[in-house]
Parts: structure tokens; C-alpha cells; sequence
């Protein structure tokens, strides 16, 4: 008996999402630039974003009760990094964590409607959670000068993988879509480094890591039927350029002493 071999499909990521990652990148960056407590007010701004959309961009059930325990989980988050002023950065970020995962298991005990996908439910909701942690990771960062670099080198790599990613419309590209994020974002990477004052081979790895999570968190949201609408559109871009803000944080953490004050 033969078997029939159905070729995969690669799906690219559509024009808009690419515009909605640029949008997304101007605001953060501005944000970054003035002072930590704007990028916390941005910050807000996207959770309170992400929860609007989360949930009808991957279709889960009972959609107001997720948006309210985002909501309520994503701006603990960042108030429980915005309150600090000096280390250790992340103190209460456990505590805001728990405090979501309270409200997410309470969500689950209060549906009336039978608790269908209740696994589904719940770990969309930690991974929607997930995404507003990764985010507030460059509040500490963009305390000092240095740090200010590294996030708008992440920022900018997101942005450059987005432009990449429209490459794929081209079949003989497609398979180097990876490769094109990575160097595209490495090579932003390096000039926001050169321009701002750090370590070109720092900046480097920042642009590379940063469009590799970029494009892969585009990339695994695009096969996705909801993204035939404009919100889940939004909410990929979002969720791309919410994901790299572990980056500079990490590279902070082991390799720019100065760019984490204390």
C-alpha cells in the first residue's frame, strides 16, 4: 500500500502584522528612550492589549474571563517591576505571578458551562502571561545608559526579522526565513551597538537571539485561522516584540555588569 506524501506549507506572515511589529517597536522604543516609567505605562498599555485579543486569537472559550485575568495578572507584573528602584529588580515578580495563577485556577472553578479545553484554557493563559513576564524584563535594563542600548538593539532586531519574514512570499526563500531574521537582526543589532556605545560583539548577539525569537513566535502563531482577522494580526505582532524582552535582560545579567544597576 502506498503512502501518499502531502508537502508541507509555510505560511508568511502577512504585510500588516509586519507594519503592526513597527508600530509596536516605535511605541516601546520611544517609551524606552524617555524613562523607565513610561516603558512601564507602554507596557501596561500591551498587556491591557494582549488580554483584549488573546483569547479570540486562539479561539478559547469563556473570552471575558481570560481578558480579566490577564489583565489582572500582566499589570502585576509590571507594577511589581516598576515599583523598584534598585536590586533585586524582580523581588515581587513571584508574588505577582501567584497572584495571577490565583486568578487564572479561580477562573477555572467559577465557569459554568461545563469546563470544556480546561487544560487548553489554562495554559494559553500562562503562556499570555508568559509573554507580559518576558516584556517587563526591560524595566530594570533601561535604568542605566547601557542597558537603554541593549533594549532598543532587541527592539530593533524584532522589527528587522518582521521585514524579513515577507521574504518568505518568495518559494525559493522560504526555507531561509530563520537565517534571514538571525543575520537581519544581528546586523541591526551591531549598528544600534556601534551607534550607542557598546560592545559591537554584545550587540551581536542581542540583534541575532532577538530575531530568532522574533520570527519563531511569528511564525508559530501564522498557521493559526484567526489571523485572517486584523486583532489576532495585532496580537501576533504584539506577542513577537513582547518575547524578546528577555534577551537584553539575560545578556545584562552575564555580560554588561553596567547595564543592570546594583
Amino acid at each position: 500500500m502506498s503512502v501518499t506524501r502531502v508537502p508541507s506549507v509555510r505560511l508568511v506572515p502577512a504585510l500588516n502584522v509586519a507594519v503592526a511589529v513597527a508600530l509596536v517597536v516605535a511605541v516601546l522604543g520611544t517609551a524606552t528612550l524617555a524613562s523607565p516609567l513610561v516603558l512601564s505605562l507602554a507596557l501596561a498599555a500591551g498587556a491591557v492589549v494582549l488580554a483584549w485579543g488573546w483569547a479570540g486569537t486562539l479561539a478559547l472559550p469563556t473570552p471575558r474571563g481570560t481578558v480579566g485575568v490577564i489583565v489582572v495578572g500582566g499589570l502585576a507584573l509590571v507594577l511589581s517591576v516598576a515599583s523598584r528602584e534598585e536590586s533585586p529588580w524582580l523581588a515581587w515578580v513571584p508574588a505577582a505571578l501567584s497572584l495571577a495563577m490565583i486568578a487564572a485556577f479561580t477562573h477555572q472553578l467559577l465557569r459554568r458551562d461545563g469546563r470544556p479545553r480546561v487544560v487548553q484554557s489554562v495554559s494559553s493563559v500562562v503562556l499570555g502571561l508568559a509573554l507580559v513576564a518576558c516584556g517587563v524584563l526591560m524595566v530594570p535594563v533601561s535604568h542605566s545608559d547601557d542597558g537603554v542600548a541593549l533594549v532598543i538593539g532587541a527592539l530593533g532586531a524584532a522589527l528587522a526579522s518582521s521585514v524579513t519574514d515577507l521574504l518568505g512570499r518568495w518559494p525559493a526563500l522560504a526555507p531561509w526565513l530563520s537565517a534571514l531574521a538571525m543575520t537581519a537582526g544581528g546586523l541591526v543589532g551591531v549598528l544600534v551597538a556601534v551607534v550607542l556605545g557598546v560592545p559591537w560583539t554584545t550587540g551581536l548577539l542581542v540583534g541575532v537571539v532577538s530575531g530568532a525569537l522574533s520570527h519563531a513566535a511569528r511564525a508559530l502563531m501564522a498557521p493559526l485561522p484567526t489571523l485572517a482577522h486584523a486583532r489576532p494580526r495585532l496580537i501576533s505582532a504584539l506577542a513577537s516584540v513582547l518575547v524578546v524582552g528577555v534577551v537584553p535582560y539575560l545578556v545584562a545579567q552575564v555580560l554588561v555588569a553596567t547595564a543592570l544597576p546594583g
